[in-house]
């Protein structure tokens, strides 16, 4: 899911979509290199790009896309199950299938041994809330078609742009205030209050946004001091202890058949993680991130192919109204980025 996982500008469970699990440089969210490598000397003035410097975005990009069709393919076999299972037990279950490909992840980069958080109270807090939040995507993936539920979550950049007055006391000019009234417009037409029944289903998905958004934030206030390796271990520790209490009393034996969709929704979400990091190495954030909006695609197909869900044209329609309240938030915070390095300067 986009944001719901603590997403980039979030989703997703360590998502963040999302983007969302990096430390930031600036007003970009990138991995930190390490302290013993030297920077790079200034390139000359008037050199020209060379081949590989125009291939690496492009890379970049690539991996984004395919980590995005990793995550929708990941949500669509998670809403599968949810026809049979309770949520409280496919988390956990698709956790232990993530944690092969993430911990791989982590040994790259030193291991689990060498993790010491900076912040312990806010990295645990960050952990329950995309516990909370994957609780709430999912039940909304059981109850919503897929492209219902990442077109609501595409609003998580808005909600952000709200909460981030009150608590990381954030100026918020006209422009992004324009945006957010605009991306509320886009939920209503997807809604349509008066005349579509707002479901348990619609509430979970907002619940997932405002978690979500209490993910991203935490992330602004913490990313500069704390490694990778404990906020990704937070996240898949917040996911279990909010799911796996009430997994044993409702736990069913699966089929193995069931066993392979479970560890296969579980090896792509790992999967597309190591992807992200990967992604946002190779480009700037402000390039990746909106490639998350082309999960919403792949919902509309495999809901139609898979779930028999109708292409919805107010849906259609919001989800383009909201994201691009959500890109031209970007836009804005990209400038104003800029803006406090040229005062820093």
């Amino acid at each position: 899911m986009p944001d719901i996982r603590g997403g980039p500008g979030s989703l997703r469970p360590g998502g963040d979509g999302t983007t969302m699990r990096f430390w930031r440089r600036g007003d970009e969210t990138v991995p930190m290199a390490p302290a013993n490598v030297p920077a790079a000397p200034p390139a000359a003035a008037s050199s020209p790009p060379t081949t590989s410097a125009i291939e690496t975005p492009l890379l970049g990009v690539l991996c984004s896309l395919l980590a995005n069709l990793m995550f929708a393919s990941s949500d669509a076999l998670v809403k599968g199950l949810t026809a049979t299972y309770s949520i409280f037990q496919i988390i956990p279950m698709q956790v232990a299938f993530a944690c092969i490909p993430i911990l791989i992840m982590l040994r790259r980069d030193g291991g689990l041994g060498r993790m010491r958080a900076a912040h312990p109270r806010l990295i645990m807090l960050r952990g329950l809330l995309a516990g909370i939040g994957t609780i709430f995507g999912f039940y909304a993936f059981s109850a919503l078609p897929l492209a219902e539920v990442y077109a609501i979550a595409f609003c998580t950049p808005m909600v952000v742009t709200i909460l981030s007055i009150p608590i990381l006391g954030e100026q918020v000019r006209a422009h992004r205030w324009a945006a957010v009234v605009v991306g509320f417009l886009g939920i209503l037409v997807m809604v349509r209050p008066g005349f579509e029944t707002l479901t348990l289903g619609h509430l979970s998905a907002l619940g997932s946004v405002f978690t979500g958004a209490g993910v991203v934030l935490i992330m602004r206030k913490i990313s500069r001091d704390e490694q990778r390796a404990v906020m990704v271990t937070a996240v898949m520790l917040g996911l279990l202890v909010t799911s796996l209490p009430i997994a044993l009393f409702v736990f069913q034996l699966p089929s193995w058949f069931d066993v392979l969709r479970v560890g296969a929704a579980g090896l792509l979400m790992g999967s597309a993680q190591f992807l992200v990091v990967r992604a946002l190495s190779l480009a700037p954030a402000s390039t990746i991130a909106p490639m998350q909006y082309t999960m919403i695609v792949w919902a509309l197909a495999y809901g139609s192919l898979f779930f028999g869900n109708r292409i919805d044209p107010f849906i259609v329609t919001g989800a383009c109204i909201v994201i691009a309240s959500s890109l031209y938030i970007m836009h804005r915070e990209r400038i104003r980025g800029r803006t406090l390095r040229a005062h820093v300067k």
